[in-house]
């Protein structure tokens, strides 16, 4: 990972995603349920809602990535985001805001799956087969790793500054992910990269036919004992 810029950097953007995401869902539920008097049917139809976005962008990812590369689709995915935010910041209680924040939170779920596909997408093509399971566990270590902090800053900040700051604070959060991508090469990536080369030594064995005893089928004569055969018939040997 340390050794290629581009693990490094989608590393970066996937952990700040989750961190961001961790805090703001932290207080999503108290925010909606006390401060804006969602009941709890509509709260679980927003959820719901939520969960068909993530789908949505998941299966749309490869589509958008081959029409617009995979670097504008998840620059586009993270600018998107944190303007999904905003439905809920200056949302009032209403059934117009309720919708309001369903919409929201299904196009803040779809760019996060839409930029989530990608990436898992780049990061396993540009990763050497031996290194698959080590690159995998140092993403997961700190994805969901940094849920559980997140959350704790979240209990602790809104304790502090109040819910509707702390929620502003996780909107601007959301910011890091989509500087740090742009800061990389990769916001201009037009097309999948290629898979890096094969480490010398790991070329297949050349294939060696098996012993004349493990072959299956009847064994053909050789010239050898043609020859003998032919002899025999000669001086009148029975060759039956």
């Amino acid at each position: 990972m340390y050794g290629d810029d581009r693990l490094r950097t989608l590393t970066l953007v996937n952990a700040t995603t989750s961190f961001a995401l961790g805090l703001l869902n932290t207080l999503w539920a108290l925010y909606l349920l006390r401060a804006l008097a969602m009941s709890a049917t509509a709260f679980g139809v927003v959820l719901g809602l939520g969960a068909l976005g993530a789908a949505a962008g998941a299966l749309a990812a490869p589509a958008l990535a081959r029409r617009y590369g995979p670097g504008p689709t998840m620059m586009a995915a993270l600018a998107i985001t944190p303007l999904t935010q905003l439905a809920l910041l200056v949302a009032s209680p209403g059934l117009r805001w309720q919708f309001a924040i369903g919409a929201a939170l299904f196009l803040q779920l779809a760019c996060a799956g839409a930029a989530g596909t990608t990436q898992r997408s780049i990061r396993q093509i540009i990763t050497i087969a031996g290194m698959q399971a080590r690159m995998q566990a140092v993403s997961t270590w700190l994805t969901s790793g940094a849920r559980p902090v997140a959350a704790l800053l979240a209990g602790g900040l809104g304790t502090w500054i109040g819910v509707r700051a702390t929620l502003t604070a996780g909107t601007c959060l959301l910011l890091v992910p989509l500087v740090t991508l742009a800061c990389s090469p990769l916001r201009a990536l037009r097309q999948m990269p290629d898979p890096p080369p094969a480490p010398p030594g790991t070329a297949a064995a050349p294939v060696q036919s098996p012993p004349a005893h493990q072959r299956s089928g009847p064994t053909v004569p050789g010239p050898a004992r043609t020859e003998v055969a032919r002899h025999d018939r000669s001086l009148g040997g029975d060759t039956t």
